[in-house]
């Protein structure tokens, strides 16, 4: 029954490294230096990624491997909205110490910072660090040999530590956290060297050059990783692998559609696949199948992500026509490149109340960051912030011609 079933997908989470897929050169070309940071040679990666490309999840798949195979201690800070390096400090100390406190042999380092820990719930046991602000000030100057002396600690039980921090994007905006983690980098090279240590960050592309030009040498000290749309046959594997597991077939024209309009996006994948889960009853998805819950995933990532950016102008029913007309011109174009429109050429498709808007809708769209001049091109071009948004004014033609 309906209420039986239990989607195989995650659109609303990181994939669970027990079900991630694709990425395997990426994977292949980077685990040889995990292990080799197990073995006590540091190493740093950078990944890179527009939103919705599996950053987090490669991350999660990348702390899984060496937790179970090199068996490091690792922790995952979700960094999101933190501006202040403080902040990040108190994050992760307390992280690596909730994370201690779940090993038999961990009660003596706990103890070391008995002092500065505000509460300790039990049953459900949380520690909450709460150093003073002399103490935050000496860990982070001295955060390479605190992380030495911690590992340290660890004596034998766990063979290295690994550190992701998730969404340096609030970090970029000041020269604070370029300066800090060039030093502490650069101080784990010359003055420590030999230290199972392995810290992977996640950020945006446009953020990651924030930090390059705060400070230059910040690129040099990492392995960048930057993840791009998954090709038409990764994302298939994906789907059919899926659905066989659960003996579900899908029909050619259907699997066409849910490759196209994932468009490289693995959030997307997750979605539609949701999608066409949830509306598929006979175990055989068919092209009705697959439109159904590619409109349903549609609306679903426009309200996760594209109608949060927008205002009731925006929403009102007088550009209703102007999103299909973007809708339709976007069926035109490569599903798998990244679109971008011509004034003009949209304003020829309008009607005249249309074009009077027309112009107010692209000023109000940039302001809000959901337009944008593609980079080295003149004015009168415009493409989107997210490439999400153009499919999710797709789904709503889509949704218009087909009345449903």
């Amino acid at each position: 029954m309906y209420f039986e079933k239990e989607s195989p997908f995650q659109p609303e989470s990181p994939v669970k490294p027990e079900k991630f897929e694709g990425r395997k050169d990426i994977i292949n070309k980077h685990l040889p230096y995990l292990y080799r940071a197990s073995q006590g040679t540091p190493t740093q990666f950078l990944i890179k990624g527009k939103r919705g490309m599996g950053k987090t999840s490669l991350a999660d798949y990348f702390k899984n491997i060496v937790e179970v195979k090199c068996k490091m201690l690792t922790v995952h800070v979700f960094n999101d909205g933190v501006h202040d390096l403080d902040s990040l400090i108190q994050q992760i100390v307390e992280r690596i110490l909730n994370k201690i406190k779940t090993e038999t042999w961990g009660g003596d380092i706990i103890n070391t910072f008995k002092k500065h820990i505000q509460s300790v719930e039990f049953l459900n046991t949380k520690i909450e660090f709460r150093p003073d602000p002399e103490t935050i000030k000496f860990i982070k100057d001295n955060f390479p040999f605190f992380l030495e002396d911690m590992i340290k600690k660890l004596n034998g039980n766990k063979t290295g530590l690994f550190i992701i921090i998730d969404d340096i994007n609030g970090l970029s905006e000041s020269a604070d956290f370029a300066n800090w983690y060039k030093s502490f980098a650069d101080t784990i090279s010359t003055e420590i060297r030999k230290i199972p240590l392995a810290i992977i960050l996640t950020t945006y592309p446009e953020n990651a050059q924030k930090l390059y030009n705060h400070n230059p040498s910040f690129n040099r000290l990492f392995k960048h990783i930057e993840i791009k749309g998954l090709n038409d046959s990764e994302i298939e594997d994906f789907f059919t692998k899926i659905f066989s597991k659960l003996d579900i077939t899908i029909e050619k024209e259907a699997i066409k559609l849910m490759v196209n309009f994932s468009s490289g996006f693995p959030n997307m994948m997750q979605e539609i696949g949701d999608g066409v889960f949830w509306r598929n009853n006979d175990n055989i998805i068919d092209k009705e199948d697959a439109l159904h819950g590619i409109i349903k995933a549609g609306t679903e990532i426009g309200d996760k992500y594209l109608k949060p950016a927008l205002d009731k102008s925006i929403k009102s029913e007088r550009y209703l026509s102007i999103f299909r007309t973007l809708g339709n011109d976007f069926t035109k174009h490569d599903i798998m490149e990244e679109y971008a429109f011509r004034k003009k050429d949209i304003n020829e498709k309008l009607e005249p109340k249309e074009m009077n808007a027309f112009s107010d809708f692209l000023s109000r769209a940039k302001e809000l960051k959901i337009l944008e001049y593609p980079e080295g091109v003149k004015q009168g071009v415009y493409t989107f912030t997210n490439n999400l948004y153009p499919i999710y004014f797709l789904i709503q033609y889509l949704e218009h011609e087909n009345n449903m």
